[in-house]
């Protein structure tokens, strides 16, 4: 088919991490590097061929070799098995976490948030932004998106939240899930209630109330409690109940899986690993796959991926250049409208993205909605590595054509002309008819789009997966093309 890769990262450099440091070798004249990872990879190719364990093995093989952290999130069954085995080859076990059912590493995000360190700590709207992205699953998953108010039931959503972290914060000084439930629930429904000295002995959100009415506050903090209280004991219970009932059920909807014995323990019990362990080199697996945790296991991920963009957003390249990696199979499940934003700052924080999954109608189906194509144009088009590998699938074969686009090409065409039937020129016993021939130009694709349903899929003998690999502003020089035919051999 082409060229096949090398991995490149284990040999001695002046400079690791040096963003023309070489990861693969493409083709003899070309080198993948760093800096190419660091502006997005997407590797498509339908169901066996061979995207995970051709072109997806070599990327995370190259990458674990240049002593990269990363985060990995698992969306099937085995991955673990896979990472754990990438990890040994690569002498990188020890740095390999595994985030799982089994509680031995928990991440409690919120409270994490509220006391990390930097200018943006304790910011209640990052708090709100978090849970809100996180929200987009269960909303996509959910059929809620495309509704005509959802403007407002979303800026609804939000001002219940901040209200409900900044009570947290000014009581307790502190913000779980459970206590988040806590104070939503037990918020008084009418005006009625607030007279109540019932309620008051019962509801978690008065006790809050009162204790942040009598701590101490600065002047700022005083403002902050106004607007809260002023939320709770008047425009809440205001509310119609129709209205009130649906802020809170799409609250209690989206924390319900938070808030029980499992992903509790997991998201509020404590921290032993954080998002800012993988700037050190670790490589931590969310492995709470959807195909067995569903809605949760991608609720889980969402969540882990959104805190560990914040946080390489955040950090400093120059203090700390190690590259890090996002690394996601059938990310389809995971993706939410922040990827984009990120994707497009995700070269100065060294941050690469490496995404794969069978066609572009997954996307499409996944974000849902009247967005869904923008949404999905804008993630994939920020990718700037493309990996093809086989596919049946005419829409993403149209696409992946359309990229790499098309050149001016000669076609050659020739005709007879005949007066009429000529019974011995057709029997070869004389000479036909005048003869034309000649060429025409014209617009075509470089790569036609049934050339992606040809590319072979590994598997023996040779466990060889064909590619198309495509970069947005590069010739290649092996073939001085935008796109060029690279073999990836399969680890299984």
């Amino acid at each position: 088919m082409g060229w096949f890769w090398t991995s490149q990262a284990q040999k001695p450099i002046a400079n690791r991490w040096d963003l023309s440091t070489p990861l693969l070798t493409l083709s003899r004249q070309d080198v993948w590097t760093i800096g190419d990872a660091c502006l997005g990879t997407l590797v498509t190719g339908a169901t066996g061929a061979g995207k995970t364990t051709g072109p997806g093995a070599a990327i995370v093989l190259a990458l674990l070799r240049a002593k990269c952290g990363g985060l990995v999130l698992a969306a099937k069954r085995g991955e673990r098995q896979s990472w754990e085995e990438y990890c040994r080859l690569t002498g990188r076990i020890d740095d390999l976490v595994i985030f799982d059912a089994s509680g031995r590493h928990r991440f409690s995000f919120l409270d994490e948030e509220l006391q990390r360190a930097g200018a943006g700590a304790g910011l209640t709207e990052n708090i709100v932004n978090l849970l809100s992205t996180c929200l987009e699953i269960t909303q996509r998953n959910g059929g809620q998106s495309g509704r005509e108010d959802e403007g407002y039931w979303k800026q609804a959503q939000k001002q219940l939240v901040r209200n409900a972290v900044d009570l947290l914060v000014m009581s307790k000084g502190r913000v779980t899930v459970p206590d988040l439930y806590r104070a939503v629930v037990s918020a008084p429904t009418s005006r009625e209630q607030l007279a109540s000295d019932e309620w008051k002995r019962g509801s978690f959100c008065f006790q809050c109330l009162r204790e942040a009415d009598a701590a101490p506050k600065s002047s700022r903090a005083a403002r902050d409690f106004e607007l809260v209280a002023d939320y709770f004991m008047c425009e809440f219970p205001g509310l119609s109940d129709r209205t009130r009932s649906v802020i809170v059920s799409t609250f209690t909807s989206m924390v319900d899986v938070l808030n029980r014995s499992l992903f509790r323990d997991l998201f509020s019990d404590g921290t032993t690993i954080r998002p800012e362990d993988t700037l050190e080199g670790k490589i931590i697996l969310v492995d709470l796959p959807v195909k067995e945790f569903a809605e949760a296991g991608a609720f889980a991920a969402v969540l882990w991926k959104y805190c560990w963009q914040r946080a390489v957003e955040r950090r400093d390249v120059v203090a700390n250049p190690r590259p890090v990696f996002l690394f996601a199979d059938e990310f389809q499940h995971f993706s939410v409208s922040y990827d984009q934003i990120f994707q497009t700052t995700a070269r100065s924080s060294r941050a690469m993205t490496v995404y794969l999954t069978q066609n572009i109608p997954n996307l499409l189906a996944a974000f849902g909605g009247a967005q869904a194509k923008a949404m999905t144009d804008s993630l994939v088009g920020n990718l700037n590595t493309k990996i093809w590998t086989c596919n049946g699938d005419p829409e993403t074969n149209q696409w992946a054509a359309s990229v790499i686009g098309r050149s001016r090409q000669l076609f050659m065409n020739s005709s007879k002309s005949q007066a009429g039937i000529d019974w011995l020129a057709l029997a070869g016993l004389a000479e036909s008819g005048p003869t034309t021939a000649g060429f025409s130009e014209q617009m075509d694709f470089d790569v036609d789009p049934q050339t992606f349903t040809v590319l072979r899929t590994g598997g023996p003998p040779k466990w060889e997966v064909d590619s198309i690999v495509f970069q947005g502003g590069r010739q290649f020089q092996a073939n001085h093309a935008t796109w060029l035919p690279v073999t990836f051999r399969q680890h299984l």
